[in-house]
């Protein structure tokens, strides 16, 4: 069950202020509790927030009630549209994760096949292979021969290694590209 379907039974909810707050700006009929009104819990039937079971108002209207349970108020029990958050690293790896969910997406020809940016001579390269930032670095080495002759082409030489996702037992990844010349 989730949070509207103990609602519609009538339930008392009994959880933080905030989500009480949320909870009473979407649902005006319910009756929410928090720690400033514990002692008020009617004895009919009572949700609690995981966080709150162990409180001593509840544990003492626990065995009064008709009807207990106690569940964990996440998104997935509230209803609630996950936000993501757009401010520090959390910002930044959301910002990632959308850029590269777009591109894959819109299937753009558009993306280069190697980037590497490098802030400094002593920060760590971000390389970027068919526009996905590869993580865990190992070893990056490319070599670009041109020539005078447009005929005669040029020759790339691309090998990186690096280590997939962080695991117990990472593997060790090679992307390689030779064209001699």
């Amino acid at each position: 069950m989730k949070l509207v379907d103990y609602i519609r039974e009538g339930y008392s909810i009994v959880t933080s202020p905030r989500i009480a707050k949320e909870i009473r700006n979407a649902f005006p009929e319910s009756r929410v509790f928090t720690n400033n009104a514990f002692d008020a819990i009617p004895c009919e039937k009572l949700l609690v927030d995981k966080f709150y079971a162990q409180h001593p108002a509840v544990i003492s209207a626990k065995p009064l009630q008709k009807s207990f349970a106690i569940e964990r108020f996440n998104y997935d029990f509230l209803g609630v549209e996950t936000v993501l958050p757009v401010t520090g690293e959390a910002g930044r790896k959301t910002l990632e994760l959308l850029t590269k969910q777009i591109a894959k997406l819109s299937n753009d020809s558009n993306t280069n096949l190697l980037e590497i940016k490098l802030k400094d001579t002593d920060s760590v390269p971000e390389v970027y292979y068919k526009g996905e930032r590869l993580e865990g670095l190992f070893d990056v080495t490319y070599h670009y021969r041109t020539t005078t002759d447009v005929a005669d082409g040029s020759a790339n030489d691309i090998n990186i290694e690096y280590f997939g996702k962080e695991d117990k037992y990472p593997d060790k990844k090679t992307i390689g590209h030779k064209r001699d010349w």
